[in-house]
């Protein structure tokens, strides 16, 4: 770098240094909220024997974590999840009598989980790391759905098949305070470890027909690990 352009970058990161540790004894001085409502984007990874079997899958997820301690630094956490491992359109008659009227037939398969369980804060600053365990349960549920090339929804949907499985979970993330206004407003990253044991699910493949106007259901059964890798923002009440 020359010597004129370190003048012009000196005065500037001179005064980028007070200002940003302004910033930091600003948004460190705000109160720990009581309650932590979050949303957040979802990315689920297959583990172990899952992964031979079906690929990555994206979701949402939320949470409410009630804080209970009076440093506000333990809390009770209670969140939900949803995770699509798999999805499929093909364009069929509607009827082999109405030739024409073609629909969309769409499968997806879906993971839906609830969790309870406690969360513990390991900072009280702007920065917040923190670690949750929890107990629960999931869905490995496939659907189809039928959509006109007009319809906004579909008109006729069914359940294939559905596991409900106990699960547990655990994960930590952190939280990075951006606004300490009325409700403070923090970005949250984080992972999550779900464990679910054996489960009985669909793939993609997994419906197929027998050419006599029915459908094969071939389920899969498996060990069902699942890391979760979330993005999202947590808002304090």
């Amino acid at each position: 770098m020359s010597f004129h352009a370190l003048r012009l970058v000196a005065p500037l990161a001179l005064l980028a240094s007070p200002l940003s540790a302004q910033y930091l004894r600003e948004v460190g001085s705000a109160p720990a909220p009581k309650t932590l409502v979050g949303i957040n984007l979802q990315l689920g990874v297959p583990q172990g024997e899952f992964r031979n079997f079906v690929g990555t899958g994206g979701g949402l997820g939320g949470n409410i974590t009630f804080m209970v301690d009076r440093n506000r630094h333990f809390g009770l956490r209670l969140w939900a999840s949803w995770i699509e491992y798999g999805r499929t359109t093909e364009r069929v008659p509607l009827s082999p009598s109405l030739p024409g009227l073609d629909v969309d037939l769409t499968t997806s398969n879906d993971i839906i989980s609830f969790g309870f369980g406690p969360e513990l804060h390991l900072g009280s600053g702007p920065l917040r790391p923190y670690l949750h365990a929890a107990i629960g349960t999931s869905d490995f549920a496939t659907t189809t759905s039928v959509e006109g090339s007009n319809n906004s929804s579909p008109f006729a949907s069914s359940t294939n098949f559905n596991d409900w499985t106990f699960a547990w979970y655990g994960g930590g993330g952190l939280m990075y305070l951006v606004s300490s206004k009325n409700n403070p407003v923090y970005i949250d990253a984080g992972v999550r470890y779900q464990v679910h044991g054996e489960t009985r699910y669909l793939r993609e493949g997994s419906i197929q027909s027998d050419n006599n106007g029915g459908v094969i259901i071939r389920p899969v059964q498996s060990q069902t690990d699942l890391l979760v890798i979330h993005l999202g923002v947590q808002v304090g009440i």
